[in-house]
């Protein structure tokens, strides 16, 4: 190994003992020509035999990545005020996101009159959060419903003010009212019994096919939730059901599986390269019967810790051991517990917000380790995403969200690199990687792993994209355990192209199909732009200022729940700014030198 001396001192020592000057000239251009080897910060680095191998140094921080993490519910960011996309009261203790949730009713995506998606509705709502997305890279997470909450109130100017959540041509069909100055509400027993209406659900598959149509394969769209059945689209009865029955579930209101089976294939239909994930109840076989079917689950309510029945020490372990009971359900999924290696794992807080679990005053409250508890839960059962509804994170949470947020998903780290130092002109260099998983869940997207020769100015010369696929690099069975080690053997080809001369060795997981990094690794180390830049994060920061104009037309709002966004976006110069310094973070790790002789 290369003693670790200054140049200074190194010429010091060679005067002190008269070393020939070739030996002298040898050792500085040594240190010259291996900076990042040097570099004790970032790496653990020995050389032998012309082969070297690099220990990245490892990182605790906090890697906000496609697809894992809190989400934002109904708004693009929460707590940057200084986002020219944000908008509403800020949420400073809310976490950095990757991924926003959207909801919407079919009222809202149709008129009252009119059976066919209506173009402006869809471009100012859906096509919208889509685009401003993509900007951002953010990904977006929807839910299509029927049915809203029997009180909620209704914001959205495009919808009738008396809606359930179906257009009114469509109760006029069903029920003989909605048109000609009649009413468009469902009564308690047209809402109960719609889901099993032959038409209804013959309008039900069209509509799903319309969005599809224009949605499938749309790559911000990271997945659909299985909505289109109850309230809320959260498969009960929530507020409708009679007065008699023993609960709101659907089983309870005379539903069987067979009734609902058509709402699955329906989404399958219409969003065949769509992933989709479904609602788990604690009644009913309608789980395990998506699940079987490539579906991902998600649940409500988590940290429900209630006192007397509770969805954390009763209604989870239930639907759980239900989904895979060969005795009691009717459509079991004998691999209901290997799922998420395949698709993904969802939760949603059922209380307004965390602030609700620290307030000793209300019936929610948790204890500390309660709230440790409800986090330990989800990342046994190797969760992705959390909607914790853009609320306040209280102080005392903070320590244990950082230790959940790094475990939550995924977490690639790259733990060694060997190669050899010196590769001939048009030679081949060979780069063995060691890989973990240190998350609870894998990416359900391939990033490939890829790798880039780079010059000290930031000029890309080469790339080489791995075989490998990050979405097979599963964590450990269980969240407190190692992880495995996944190793990989690239080899990457030196074209004639490539001159004699020094590289930089970096590494990225790049979008499918380009050379854009996406995804952070686990790992501290000097990163780089998709350009080849030196990034520092310091120097990307954005301020507003008075001289910049809003990014969105204050006259025009929508409304959905009690949230309000922008009807039409456009992007000014501080907008244009943030998309730009968004799409050149860099995201490419620096890990070696390699000389071309």
């Amino acid at each position: 190994m290369r003693p670790k001396y200054t140049i200074k001192l190194l010429i010091l020592l060679i005067i002190e003992h008269t070393m020939s000057s070739t030996l002298l000239s040898f050792l500085i251009a040594s240190s010259v020509l291996n900076p990042t080897a040097n570099n004790n910060n970032t790496h653990s680095f020995t050389d032998e035999n012309n082969l070297s191998v690099v220990i990245p140094k490892q990182s605790n921080k906090v890697l906000t990545n496609p697809g894992i993490g809190f989400t934002e519910l109904q708004r693009v960011v929460s707590n940057d005020p200084e986002n020219p996309f944000y908008e509403g009261k800020p949420v400073i203790s809310y976490p950095d996101t990757s991924t926003i949730y959207y909801r919407w009713y079919w009222d809202q995506l149709t008129t009252a009159t009119d059976p066919n998606l209506n173009e402006r509705m869809l471009e100012k709502k859906i096509d919208n959060v889509l685009e401003e997305a993509a900007a951002v890279n953010k990904k977006v997470v929807i839910r299509f419903m029927a049915l809203r909450g029997k009180n909620d109130p209704i914001y959205d100017a495009d919808v009738n003010k008396d809606s359930s959540g179906i257009p009114c041509w469509l109760v006029q069909e069903l029920y003989g009212h909605g048109l000609n100055g009649s009413s468009c509400h469902l009564s308690d027993k047209e809402a109960v019994s719609m889901f099993k209406n032959p038409l209804f659900i013959h309008r039900m598959q069209q509509f799903l096919d319309a969005l599809g149509k224009r949605y499938d394969n749309n790559k911000t769209l990271l997945r659909i939730d299985m909505g289109m059945v109850g309230t809320w689209g959260e498969w009960n009865l929530s507020g409708y059901a009679a007065k008699t029955s023993n609960s709101v579930g659907l089983v309870d209101n005379g539903y069987t599986l067979h009734n609902l089976e058509p709402y699955i294939a329906a989404l399958v239909h219409a969003f065949p390269h769509t992933p989709k994930t479904m609602l788990g109840t604690d009644k009913g076989d309608f789980l395990s019967y998506a699940t079987n079917r490539g579906f991902g689950w998600r649940v409500d309510c988590l940290g429900d810790w209630s006192k007397g029945w509770s969805e954390m020490e009763d209604g989870y372990p239930g639907l759980i051991a239900h989904a895979s009971d060969i005795q009691t359900n009717t459509a079991p999924d004998v691999l209901f517990d290997q799922r998420w290696k395949k698709s993904a794992v969802d939760f949603e807080i059922c209380q307004d917000s965390l602030q609700d679990w620290s307030n000793i005053k209300n019936p929610l409250h948790l204890t500390y380790d309660q709230v440790q508890q409800t986090f330990d839960f989800a990342l046994k059962e190797h969760a992705s995403l959390i909607d914790a509804k853009s609320h306040q994170i209280p102080n005392i949470y903070q320590p244990l969200l950082t230790a959940f947020l790094n475990k939550l998903g995924y977490r690639y780290q790259l733990n060694e690199v060997d190669y050899s130092r010196n590769i001939p002109k048009n030679g081949t260099l060979t780069i063995n990687s060691q890989w973990q998983n240190l998350g609870v869940a894998p990416s359900y997207i391939n990033y490939p792993v890829t790798w880039r020769l780079r010059t000290a100015n930031g000029s890309i010369i080469a790339y080489h994209t791995s075989n490998a696929k990050i979405e097979n690099w599963f964590p450990a069975a269980d969240y407190e355990d190692q992880s495995p080690i996944y190793k990989v053997s690239d080899h990457f080809q030196l074209g004639n192209q490539i001159s004699k001369g020094q590289y930089f060795l970096d590494v990225g997981l790049v979008e499918k199909g380009t050379y854009n990094a996406k995804v952070l690794l686990a790992n501290d180390t000097k990163m780089t732009t998709d350009t080849g830049q030196s990034y520092t994060i310091n120097n990307n920061v954005i301020k507003n200022n008075n001289s910049i104009v809003s990014y969105v037309d204050n006259n025009h709002y929508l409304y959905n729940g009690n949230v309000k966004y922008p009807s039409s976006f456009f992007f000014d110069k501080h907008s244009e700014q943030y998309i730009k310094q968004q799409n050149n973070i860099g995201r490419w790790n620096e890990i070696a030198t390699i000389n071309v002789i």
